[in-house]
């Protein structure tokens, strides 16, 4: 009997430190949202690999925080945007607010998802541009698929994909060009064991690299010319290390390697939420803006930025929500005092990030200006009581009877959509889902503008 027992403590053991095998399961889907650290680059050891390895980052500094946040097709601002051969199912990710500064920037860019038994891929990119003066969605699906991983994971598992996607720079009556990315992925499994950062201690993981080779080209076309054409290498390097239950890479960095030198330049890690301290070097935001509220089209909105210091600080402002919004009188998203007109009715939050030699600082003004297509602002009885009660315990309960079928949007105190219900005949909404604290919803179309807080207990 001791010799059984002995036999199966040893079984136990040996299964403890046995390698795990990475699964579809494994991976993220429409509606995740799961929160992650940056961490500057410094000079820490990401080569090492091998089996039953523990790699202890416990020591990975936090510069900022993010969500990954992954969107049904219809929740991205692309719903509306037909991507020929776009898989069922698909989701997005953004992965940037802005890239590029003036009239050249790029908003609002997605990368896009598949998730299947075989393999997680990259699918799809959006973004929009401005052309002429007018904001441009535009999209292009992968004609070859980036098989990111193929399932299932395991040690020493390599494998060898390409990838190409072509998108174009407009839409079809105003087109000026296409960006493509060709290449290929170059993927191994070099090392299970365990991993070690500030989020968790020990987390069975797999590590896997893969080396990017890519080709980006850029085609612009010229009215009574022939194309231009201008191609430029890109090539990475990504170790991530993956467990079977944080659905994101536990950690990954991303860089250039150059013989057998690695120089990392991006590091993110799973976490939880964290408090940045911020340099007191960095800059101290303040802004102010001329009203509050105005008229879709007509009103233009003037911002009075006074952050300290201002030399050698940048600026990037955004709104939520962030379509609807135009910069006017020569100013953009990266303007220290920018102008803005709206073109959608609602109630919008603005952040402004201001970043110079220390790092960056935000700040955001939640529910800062109401928009509406009613001429008379003041008629809008924002004062009148028109539900109740409050606190709220479970049931908003409305009094008005002409707001059935009006859609009440709830915003929290950073200004993110938290629930979008339309009113029943009943006139209550459930508010069963939404955490304690603070919260202001929104009634506004063409004929109605209801600004209210309430406390959730």
């Amino acid at each position: 009997m001791k010799k059984i027992f002995t036999i199966l403590s040893l079984v136990s053991i040996l299964n403890g430190f046995s390698q795990i095998s990475i699964t579809s399961a494994d991976m993220p889907t429409k509606g995740d949202t799961i929160r992650y650290s940056v961490s500057p680059t410094g000079t820490l050891d990401f080569r090492t690999n091998g089996a039953n390895y523990n790699w202890d980052y416990s020591l990975l500094g936090l510069s900022s925080q993010d969500v990954y946040k992954y969107l049904a097709l219809a929740s991205t601002p692309y719903s509306s945007l037909v991507l020929s051969g776009m898989p069922f199912g698909a989701f997005g990710y953004k992965i940037a607010d802005s890239i590029g500064g003036g009239g050249t920037s790029f908003k609002d860019i997605y990368n896009f998802y598949e998730k299947t038994s075989v393999a997680w891929n990259a699918v799809g990119t959006a973004f929009t541009i401005p052309l002429g003066g007018t904001p441009i969605k535009t999209g292009g699906v992968y004609s070859d698929k980036d098989e990111i991983f193929k399932f299932p994971l395991n040690y020493n598992d390599y494998d060898s994909t390409t990838f190409k996607v072509v998108t174009p720079l407009g839409i079809s009556f105003f087109n000026v060009g296409s960006f493509t990315q060709k290449g290929y992925r170059l993927t191994k499994v070099e090392g299970w064991g365990k991993i070690t950062t500030p989020y968790a201690t020990d987390i069975s993981c797999l590590k896997v690299k893969s080396k990017v080779v890519e080709i980006d080209s850029l085609k612009l076309a010229i009215p009574g010319q022939q194309p231009i054409t201008v191609g430029f290498p890109v090539t990475r390097v990504e170790y991530k290390w993956l467990s079977k239950s944080e659905k994101i890479p536990v950690l990954e960095v991303i860089g250039t390697e150059l013989g057998n030198t690695f120089t990392p330049t991006s590091i993110r890690y799973r976490d939880n939420y964290r408090k940045v301290a911020a340099s007191p070097f960095s800059p101290k935001i303040k802004f102010t803006v001329n009203k509050n509220m105005g008229k879709t089209q007509v009103d233009t909105f003037k911002f009075n930025n006074t952050t300290t210091p201002t030399f050698g600080t940048t600026y990037q402002w955004s709104f939520t929500p962030s379509t609807g919004v135009r910069y006017v009188k020569n100013t953009t998203a990266s303007s220290a005092n920018p102008s803005v007109v709206f073109d959608n009715t609602g109630v919008y939050s603005v952040k402004l990030i201001a970043t110079n030699f220390s790092g960056p600082r935000d700040s955001t003004a939640v529910n800062m200006i109401t928009i509406s297509n009613t001429n008379n602002i003041s008629k809008l009885n924002l004062e009148q009581t028109i539900f109740y009660p409050n606190p709220v315990r479970s049931i908003i309960q409305l009094v008005d009877k002409n707001l059935v079928g009006k859609t009440m949007r709830v915003f929290d105190i950073h200004g993110k959509l938290v629930l979008e219900e339309n009113i029943n005949d009943q006139l209550n909404v459930n508010c069963d889902d939404l955490a304690n604290g603070n919260y202001t919803f929104v009634i506004v179309d063409s004929e109605t503008l209801i600004v209210k807080q309430f406390i959730k207990q």
